[in-house]
Order: structure tokens, then C-alpha cells, then sequence
């Protein structure tokens, strides 16, 4: 996240988490908000979040790694608010615009 720039970009404000589908909660307790984005390469997670948080949520799809490629995978859940090419596109992206993409889905 620090060498992509997405760490300073966000102003510091990024959380990992190895199974993050299941730590929405905290998300929330450390974060409160109306919108949050979440940024994943495997649409399970992202469906998860979505399940969860619905138009609160704008899932972002890095279309890079073995997950976001593998077409088996890819058929079986329903795609991101927004697919990008790369992580670092995401430095392109405007928050407006970021938030209407999961605000209308």
C-alpha cells in the first residue's frame, strides 16, 4: 500500500486484514461512515461485502493475481461495482465517482 502510493493517498486510513469479509464490524467501529470502498482481487470477498453492506459499499476489483484472472472463478459471483486493469489505477479514480458506483448497484 506505501510503495503503490494508495497508503498516503488515503491519508493513512487503510486497513489489512487477512479474512476481511469477516471483519466488517470493525471496520465499521474503527471507521464509521455512510460509503466505504473495498478493494480486493477475489469477487467472493467482494461479494461478501456486498451481502453485508449493500449500496454502502463500493467493491473494487483489481483485475490483476491468479484469483482476478482465473475465469472459473469469475463466473461464479457477480461483478464489482468497478474493475480496474491494476491497484495503482485506483490513484486515477475520484471519490464522487467512487462512491456513485456503489450507490447505484
Amino acid at each position: 500500500m506505501e510503495q503503490s502510493g494508495l497508503a498516503e493517498a488515503a491519508g493513512g486510513n487503510v486497513l489489512i486484514y487477512v479474512h476481511k469479509e469477516e471483519e466488517l464490524e470493525d471496520v465499521e467501529r474503527r471507521y464509521p461512515a455512510d460509503q466505504y470502498v473495498l478493494v480486493d482481487d477475489k469477487l467472493r470477498i467482494l461479494t461478501a461485502a456486498k451481502k453485508v453492506w449493500g449500496s454502502r459499499v463500493t467493491t473494487v476489483f483489481p483485475r490483476q493475481g491468479h484469483y482476478a484472472l482465473d475465469p472459473e472463478i469469475l463466473a461464479q459471483y457477480p461483478p464489482a461495482d468497478l474493475s480496474l486493469e491494476g491497484v495503482g489505477d485506483l490513484l486515477t479514480c475520484e471519490l464522487p465517482a467512487l462512491i456513485q458506483a456503489g450507490q447505484s448497484s
